[in-house]
């Protein structure tokens, strides 16, 4: 034992000494080892034998991966083994189309709706009569408005369960946390950020940017917050702490059965900013990649979609500096710098491996498109380009969201259709949704936004908003 501890420092010594001379003395004064003779090199000296441990490690760790393409692709909605060019092969079945507006929600808002989304909200009430806390789920409707307000409506009943006002003009943008969806995240024209408890409706921390705040989201581990403003700015926000609070133990007071530690903890959660970007045109959309490792971001006039490498504690992207920028042309040839278009919107495909980019803002008389690529930074081949049949708008911003199977996208436009438009390029079915009907002429048919909701019986529907201020259920 003693030999191979004197062989080890022996070996640390000589490599000091020929890297890092200075600091040998105190090596070999608390070592208490003889200076190395510098005309005998070791074999293998230190370097080598790190090298080769770094090397039988990787082939025992390459032993058990499994390479997507040489697998199956799979057909349990995993997408395991499916190439980028295998998902944009993806057929429309015939019998699906949009037909029209199975519902409607009226009176929600006296002002415009800007934006929607659909999600399980969490409440926690108690009840009097079991002397009991019951925490649930509850499907709703999240809809913001001019008004300053956040709306969530029961899915169900069309009922409005709550009301927030975390800013003082439009909210256009907002997220739940996706740990923990108590967590309401905002983005408004008063130039503020706000992260909401949704269980005590109370605000938790305000962010302030100088301008518009136009979109805000999480990253899928919940650990990133990002904001993009016209003021130029991408900020990036950490998490100081955990958004799922630690088990309970012995010496707390134990839960009811009916409810849910994530909802009945001090909502602890806070942010603190790690990262500004400066750009040099107005930002409009930003997307976390589904492993949280990059920020994807667009900019008006420009050609590129960038990317922003986030901290990671793995080792094994080490060699990409924190923060580091890549980009990639939306141009067919690398060397093409020109801008026809801007990027004004994307959205992640369900198979997490493809990214949608929404066009505007074009240059000549050429209609909006979706260009689909790879999600990672290196994937720069175009996939596919599928038209709208929309001529665009310069002052509403063209929105979309994926069929649950991927097999097509629906699109909002600004004279109150939307389109379902298959991964062909099909326009499978432009239907009117929206338009002024006895609101006056204050009314519009712009359609603002729009999701796609997959139902309890497996099925989907398109819930969407507009300048009508109508919240329409469609299929």
């Amino acid at each position: 034992m003693a030999d191979s501890s004197n062989r080890l420092q022996t070996l640390i010594a000589y490599y000091l000494a020929q890297n890092y001379p200075s600091v040998l003395p105190s090596f070999l004064s608390a070592s208490h080892t003889a200076p190395p003779d510098l005309t005998q090199p070791p074999k293998p000296d230190l370097k080598t034998l790190v090298e080769d441990y770094i090397s039988e490690q990787l082939v025992k760790d390459l032993g058990h991966v499994e390479i997507d393409e040489d697998m199956e692709p799979a057909t349990d909605g995993s997408w395991r083994g499916w190439s980028n060019k295998d998902i944009v092969k993806v057929s429309l079945a015939p019998e699906v189309t949009l037909q029209g507006v199975r519902r409607s929600i009226e009176g929600i808002s006296a002002m415009n709706l800007l934006t929607v989304g659909a999600e399980r909200v969490p409440r926690r009430m108690f009840d009097t009569t079991t002397a009991s806390y019951s925490a649930t789920y509850t499907p709703s409707i999240i809809t913001t408005s001019v008004d300053k307000t956040v709306r969530i409506i029961d899915y169900n009943t069309g009922e409005v369960d709550g009301i927030l006002e975390p800013h003082k003009a439009a909210v256009l943008s907002f997220a739940l946390h996706p740990q923990n969806p108590r967590y309401l995240l905002t983005g408004s024209m008063d130039g503020t950020t706000v992260l909401t408890d949704l269980i005590t409706s109370e605000p938790l921390q305000t962010f302030k940017s100088t301008k518009f705040v136009v979109r805000v989201a999480f990253s899928p581990d919940g650990h990133f917050m990002a904001t993009c403003s016209y003021d130029h700015h991408i900020v990036v926000y950490a998490a100081n702490g955990s958004a799922v609070p630690p088990p309970l133990d012995e010496d707390d007071i134990p839960l009811d059965d009916t409810d849910d530690l994530l909802l009945a903890s001090e909502p602890t959660l806070r942010y603190h900013q790690v990262h500004r970007i400066k750009v040099d045109s107005n930002p409009e959309a930003i997307l976390f990649h589904p492993e949280s490792t990059w920020l994807m971001y667009t900019l008006r006039s420009s050609h590129l979609l960038y990317y922003a490498r986030l901290p990671s504690s793995d080792n094994t992207i080490s060699e990409i500096k924190d923060w580091e920028i890549r980009t990639k042309s939306f141009n067919p040839h690398p060397m093409d710098n020109h801008v026809s278009f801007s990027i004004l919107n994307m959205a992640l495909h369900p198979s997490k491996k493809i990214v949608a980019c929404q066009t505007g803002d074009h240059r000549g008389n050429t209609g909006e498109r979706i260009l689909l690529y790879g999600i990672e930074p290196e994937d720069t081949e175009r996939l596919a380009v599928l038209w709208t049949g929309s001529e665009g708008d310069d002052f509403v911003l063209p929105r979309m969201s994926w069929l649950p199977d991927g097999s097509g996208l629906i699109t909002t436009t600004p004279n109150g259709y939307l389109n379902l438009i298959s991964l062909s390029g099909e326009n499978r079915s432009s239907v009117k949704i929206h338009g002024a009907v006895n609101l006056g002429q204050a009314s519009s048919e712009v359609v603002r936004d729009c999701t796609v909701v997959t139902t309890e019986e497996g099925d989907w529907e398109v819930v969407s908003v507009g300048y009508d201020r109508q919240v329409r259920i469609s299929r």
